[in-house]
């Protein structure tokens, strides 16, 4: 079991350093496998949030803290609203309302036709969305990769800052679930193991995408989330 988790750990590592999110989408249905979706839950978030943590202080210098700070404003208090509404939504529903907004927004953006306008606007608003769905669905990464690409970023400088915002979000989420009885040192200690093989795949990943071009990376991110959101929209 723990061979399995390592390495499930350093694929979703790899892959949410490379291109911002999909890591929980990896773990999320092994852990529950082993564990049963009420503990895989808690474990992903703290797994997720030292994965985001590790990427953020990698590249702390490439982070735009003022985007960041604006996409938080609204984020942070939605993730904790949503965290609380999480045994009470239509999951299937809003994951799926959720998944085709994102295979339109990537279609649109591969095809050159999806210019959100950059600034205060486009961060809070994003921001209150995400951290809504993060809360109610624990699925942020898409959604917050949408909102960091209209900032058209260096590959490196859109990985660190949307991890800092993410890391902010799951600590929320990890504060909110012991609130409610949902964490515990055993979860904990799962979590913190998982994390760390994604800490390693955060390494191999953020040296792979210093050499990547970026516009080129942005229709690459563009195209896996058309594959994600897909794949997320049969499984809901």
């Amino acid at each position: 079991m723990y061979l399995t988790l390592t390495m499930v750990g350093l694929i979703a590592g790899t892959l949410s350093g490379s291109v911002g999110f999909g890591g929980g989408m990896i773990l999320l249905p092994v852990i529950t496998y082993f564990y049963g979706v009420e503990i895989a839950v808690p474990v992903s978030t703290i797994a997720q949030m030292m994965s985001n943590l590790s990427r953020a202080a990698m590249g702390w210098r490439a982070i735009e803290w003022k985007q960041v700070a604006w996409f938080l404003l609204p984020a942070l208090p939605f993730t904790a609203l949503g965290a609380f509404g999480f045994s009470i939504v239509d999951k299937t529903v809003m994951t799926r309302v959720l998944c085709a907004f994102l295979i339109a927004f990537s279609i649109m953006k591969v095809r050159g036709k999806m210019h959100l306008p950059k600034g205060r606007k486009t961060m809070l608003a994003g921001g209150a969305l995400t951290g809504l769905f993060n809360g109610l669905l624990g699925i942020s990464g898409p959604l917050s990769s949408a909102v960091f690409l209209s900032l058209e970023l260096s590959p490196v400088s859109y990985i660190v800052s949307e991890a800092t915002a993410a890391t902010a979000m799951h600590i929320v989420k990890a504060v909110t679930y012991g609130k409610c009885d949902l964490m515990s040192w055993h979860i904990f200690i799962n979590g913190f193991f998982i994390g760390c093989a994604m800490m390693a795949g955060n390494f191999i990943a953020l040296k792979l995408i210093k050499r990547a071009h970026k516009k080129s990376y942005q229709r690459v991110v563009a195209l896996v989330m058309i594959a994600v959101s897909l794949w997320l929209f049969i499984q809901a």
